[in-house]
């Protein structure tokens, strides 16, 4: 074949001779040989799908070619030429699907992964002669007489430093260099072991966290009456520990006699150098080191750690040393979590924020104005010349609110970001950020500061911001996030672009964003967990309030999928009906949850693609999940069930629940019932990884995942399969048999594409298992002579006389012997930061989810009634009579019969209604003959019913309208004289087909205007005049404009279309148009939206008359 034919974005050149000599000969026949190769492989599927070759437009792939092109790929050619081939057709269909319009089904490509080398090599373990006599000659227990002052401070340090690294406990030199403070800190004990806790400060990237911070400490009279109330909602204790990340250093029995001899020694102050800085721990160690070796000390620090990691890996399991080895994997619980898990008990002094985030500005988003980046970012150094350095305190925040006031009435030059940005500065001064009700100047400039420039910059060829995607959404975020120059700065953007959108979505009407995954570089892992007690409080709590029982269900649900599952919170979210799997009244079959891609979220990785059986992660609660599954099932009217949502409104399939209705609760109630406000969904999937992870490990149930920490407060078990040997019914080796399977299999469970990222950011209690292990291992029967060096007694008489006190016969086992010196360590002990902060949990008086302001709840979902009066139709077309049918479809969808009949009346008045010139207000005459098959069939997603127009088609338009539905009713309850009025002239004028609204004069046009303004679409209109040719137009728009407070631009004159081209009245007639574009468009989705939300709400309200 012509190398010419060959289309270039398969990126295969014919290679070329350069030269006669024998080595370029050589490498011309290799890549000659790889060419035809590879050529062959691309004629094959050019064979099966012609055109391919030459990059013919718009081809279609069988699923079955290209599975027979890679198959036989796979199957004959060598493991280096296989990956070539691979990566070449699936870069090379990436490419075609790009700018070819291809619609083909694209692998995954190869990659090769460079495997780790082993831990214990020859070389390595050869090493281990010098490091046995080191330990034979410490475990020896020299004595100490030689030395005193500094020497002797160092040599027990040293002494204590060497048993932990030959103990295997700590292994890395960071986790040594945290010793000295934890040393100083003292000694947490527990029943049965006691550690050492070691911090390290993160460096917070976030510098407005610090000005929020401040901000908070200001006292010179910043707290007004309205937001006394609304100070932190952290404890001062954890606002102080979320600064730090944790590591628990378990210590073994001897690790603890020893560390008791150092305290007595020498008291908790670490070693001082003559300036009073701190001895380094190498220094301690080395010191040490070198007083006990009889021939040459290994060399340095460095080579005595290595030699003890070649030691460990010999005794301990490959896990524990690897996480002893490493500073970055597997962070410990935070203290006040630990003692969730330990104590079960909640913080007092924490104050859960319940109340509802959305915040309504009145203003008119602007249009996308036709400028350059220059001219907006010019305009943006005025928006932040409105702050000024000396604008602190109360004072500063009310000026600065009229400065951006100010600019945004004076400049019309002003694009829309810009004025967005504008607006949620004012809402930040007005509403608050994350720690307080009301910012100050100086931190909502550093705010704005953070992301303004690439958001401007980047949202220049956005378009219309009014009617962009959530992907348009995240693809522009995407753009001023890859701007950072840091990962912390990237952290910090993420953040704000989080409260930006936010406030968009309050204010707008946005789509949501899921920011958790926004691509980039990987965050700093927010450690914490949901004990087993705090998930059955939580699942009362939502239980027992007063949300209806869908949302009670749905949310029980996903707060049990995240927690017994693991799952994402967008997984939650976007689970579809046949994500389920399950075979009805079969038992036997346990069926599993499938997480996988879809229309509504893109897995995070290959990886997230999985199965999870139910009857092995939670057998108890598969039944509710069952069942949940049958009746959403029985909610359909069409043969499309299972693409349908798992979660989501009645009658509302195709539409995700708002984060308000299901993880907004679960997170409310998982705050209340820990006292720990910081507590996010995400945490559930933490928790599923970290107490799997030990059931996996524990040789025997209730090893390393204790009884205690299992069990809810009426003392039942509140794991699932408890006594159960998970390995086993896993299909992995049964419990005491080493295998690294177990640690993959819980990456496929949780979805990560190995176990690095499971270890790294979502398991807390190796540190736990790590201790369990070190005090089995390192708890020896001690002789005479030992217990004599390790315990601080003048003589061995006053030894013996102390044993016969305490019944201690001939050699006695190290953990025994600490029993007896309890009160030897109070001296010695860590303080408790929230030691009288703790209380014992008791159900709140007010559940707070109990939400009676929240009217949406109230009302039933405007799609919910549509597949009601659906049904019935449905039922009547089968001859089921109309009393029958009203019943089953009330049933069906948890409706009241007579409120259902009176629905159903309504609509039917509403649907025969005609306008002056005897035409359907709302029904489409060319649809009346074809009615009743449109009803009956299966097929068709939602047609017009004889009681009801027909919903939105497309998705995003009907999730408006669901949206605009429920305003109305909310505004309905609120202003009801108002609403009345206006939607009543709304349905007097309004036209079935287009956004074209005749209305008789400037009242009733204002009239309608206000029914936009809780839609939050008040500037979504345009006022099309009809007016006479000697008209003029200055002084007509002037009219308009005053009347209606609708600006000139948005005012547009017409020729009247009258025979006599002459008007009633001088300033013509205007028609109100309602759209986001231009009016003349031929796609109107807002005024679709709005239309059928308003035919919804008379409906419901019974304003047909």
């Amino acid at each position: 074949m012509n190398n010419e034919t060959i289309w270039s974005g398969w990126k295969l050149a014919k290679p070329t001779k350069m030269a006669t000599d024998g080595q370029e000969t050589r490498r011309y026949q290799r890549t000659m040989g790889q060419y035809k190769s590879l050529l062959a492989t691309l004629e094959t599927l050019d064979n099966l799908v012609p055109g391919a070759l030459n990059g013919q437009h718009g081809l279609a792939f069988p699923d079955e070619a290209i599975t027979g092109v890679f198959e036989e790929l796979h199957r004959t050619a060598s493991p280096k030429a296989l990956k070539i081939a691979h990566n070449l057709l699936v870069k090379g269909l990436e490419r075609g699907h790009a700018k070819l319009k291809w619609h083909v089904t694209i692998p995954s490509p190869l990659v090769t992964v460079t495997r780790k080398p082993p831990t214990v090599t020859t070389h390595s373990f050869s090493e281990l002669h010098p490091w046995d006599d080191l330990v034979e000659a410490h475990e020896a227990m020299p004595n100490s007489k030689g030395f005193n002052g500094d020497a002797l401070h160092k040599w027990l340090t040293g002494r204590w430093l060497f048993q932990l690294i030959r103990e295997g406990a700590l292994m890395n030199r960071h986790g040594l260099e945290q010793i000295p403070d934890a040393f100083e800190r003292g000694i947490t004990f527990f029943p049965g072991s006691g550690f050492l806790t070691l911090e390290e400060c993160i460096q917070s990237s976030n510098k407005e966290d610090k000005d929020e911070k401040d901000e908070g400490e200001e006292k010179d009279g910043e707290t007004s009456a309205d937001d006394s109330s609304s100070t932190s909602t952290l404890v001062p204790s954890i606002e102080k520990e979320q600064r730090f990340r944790y590591r628990r250093l378990f210590l073994s029995p001897v690790s603890q006699l020893l560390l008791l001899n150092t305290y007595q020694a020498i008291g908790k102050a670490w070693p001082r150098t003559a300036s009073k800085s701190i001895v380094p721990v190498e220094q301690c160690l080395m010191f040490y080191v070198k007083n006990i070796a009889d021939d040459a000390p290994p060399a340095s620090f460095s080579a005595l750690l290595s030699m003890a990691k070649t030691s460990a890996a010999l005794e301990m399991s490959p896990l524990l040393t690897h996480y002893a080895s490493k500073a970055d994997i597997s962070l410990s619980l935070r203290p006040s979590s630990w003692q969730r898990l330990l104590q079960r008990k909640v913080l007092t002094a924490t104050s859960v924020k319940t109340d509802d985030d959305e915040v309504y500005l009145d203003f008119q988003a602007p249009n996308q104005t036709r400028t350059t980046v220059s001219d907006q970012l010019k305009q943006l150094r005025q928006l932040q010349r409105c702050f000024s350095a000396s604008l602190v305190g109360q004072t500063g925040r009310h000026e600065a609110t009229n400065n951006i006031e100010a600019f945004l009435v004076v400049s019309n030059n002003n694009g829309a970001m810009v004025t967005l940005l504008a607006k949620w500065c004012q809402k930040l001064m007005q509403k608050g950020g994350r720690v307080k009700s009301k910012l100050v100047a100086r931190s909502a400039a550093t705010y704005l500061s953070t992301i303004a420039r690439p958001l401007v910059a980047h949202s220049q060829e956005f378009g219309d911001i009014q009617s962009a995607s959530a992907d348009e959404w995240q693809a522009l975020y995407d753009n001023v996030l890859n701007s950072a120059k840091s990962p912390g700065m990237r952290a910090k953007m993420q953040n704000r672009l989080s409260d930006f959108h936010h406030f968009l979505v309050d204010t707008l009407a946005l789509p949501n964003i899921d920011f958790e995954y926004i691509g980039g570089t990987k965050q700093r892992v927010d450690v914490n967990i949901i004990t087993p007690a705090e998930f059955h409080r939580a699942m009362t709590l939502i239980e027992k309030s007063d949300q209806p029982a869908r949302f009670r269900t749905m949310q029980k649900l996903a707060l049990i999928l995240g927690y017994r599952l693991g799952l994402r919170r967008s997984e939650s979210a976007s689970l579809l009906i046949r994500d389920i799997a399950y075979l009805p009244d079969h038992d036997e079959v346990q069926g599993e949850v499938i997480i996988r891609a879809n229309q509504y979220r893109r897995g995070k990785s290959y990886s997230a693609t999985r199965r999870l059986p139910l009857w092995l992660l939670m057998p108890e609660e598969r039944k509710s999940l069952i069942q949940w599954t049958q009746q959403r099932r029985g909610e359909a009217t069409t043969q499309a069930v299972e693409k349908q949502l798992l979660f989501c409104r009645s009658g509302s399939g195709y539409l995700l629940l708002d984060d308000k209705e299901l993880f907004r609760p679960i997170q409310t109630a998982l705050k209340t019932v820990s006292g720990d406000d910081s507590l996010r969904y995400h945490h559930l999937r933490h928790s599923f990884v970290t107490f799997t992870l030990l059931r996996l490990l524990e040789q025997a149930p209730g090893e390393l995942l204790p009884r205690a920490w299992i069990l809810d407060d009426n003392r039942n078990v509140a794991m699932p399969n408890a006594d159960a040997d998970i390995s086993a019914l896993a299909g992995l080796a049964p419990q005491g048999r080493p295998s690294r399977k177990r640690l993959w299999q819980l990456a496929l469970w949780a979805g990560h594409a190995s176990p690095d990222e499971t270890l790294s950011s979502y398991t807390h209690l190796l540190d736990w298992a790590l201790g369990q292990a070190l005090r089995e291992r390192f708890n020896p029967m001690l002789s005479i002579d030992t217990q004599f060096a390790l315990l601080n007694l003048p003589s061995k008489t006053a030894l013996s006389s102390w044993r016969n006190r305490c019944g201690l016969k001939g050699q006695t086992q190290a953990s025994e012997l600490l029993q007896y010196l309890k009160d030897d360590w109070q001296n010695y002990l860590a303080a408790d930061l929230f030691e009288k902060e703790w209380h014992s949990y008791q159900a709140p008086t007010h559940n707070p989810l109990d939400n009676p302001l929240e009217a949406a709840f109230d009302w039933p979902e405007a799609t919910t009634i549509y597949q009601s009066m659906r049904l019935v139709e449905q039922q009547e077309i089968c001859d089921v009579p109309f009393v029958d049918a009203i019943h089953q479809a009330a049933r069906r969808f948890v409706l009241d019969p007579e409120q259902l009949h009176l629905l159903i009346e309504n609509g039917e008045a509403l649907m025969q209604r005609k306008t002056r010139r005897s035409n359907q207000q709302f029904s489409r005459e060319d649809n009346r003959n074809d009615r009743l098959r449109r009803v009956a069939s299966k097929s068709i997603y939602m047609p017009e019913l004889r009681r009801c127009m027909a919903p939105p088609i497309k998705p995003p338009v009907l999730r408006e309208a669901g949206q605009f539905f429920h305003r109305l009713l909310d505004w309905h309850q609120s202003q009801p004289v108002i609403a009345e009025e206006s939607l009543i002239t709304l349905r007097k004028h309004m036209q079935r087909s287009i956004g074209h609204i005749v209305l008789p004069d400037a009242k009733a046009i204002n009239r309608v205007r206000e029914l936009l303004r809780p839609l939050r679409c008040f500037q979504h209109v345009y006022l099309v005049v009809e007016v006479e040719a000697t008209a003029k137009e200055k002084r007509i728009k002037q009219h308009w404009s005053k009347a209606t407070d609708i600006p000139h631009k948005r005012i547009n004159l017409m020729p009247t279309p009258t025979p006599s081209g002459r008007t009633r009245h001088w300033y013509g007639n205007a028609n109100l148009k309602i759209t986001r574009g231009n009016y003349k468009d031929t796609q109107q989705p807002l005024w679709e939206a709005v239309r059928f939300a308003a035919f919804m709400a008379i409906l419901v309200l019974g304003l047909d008359k």
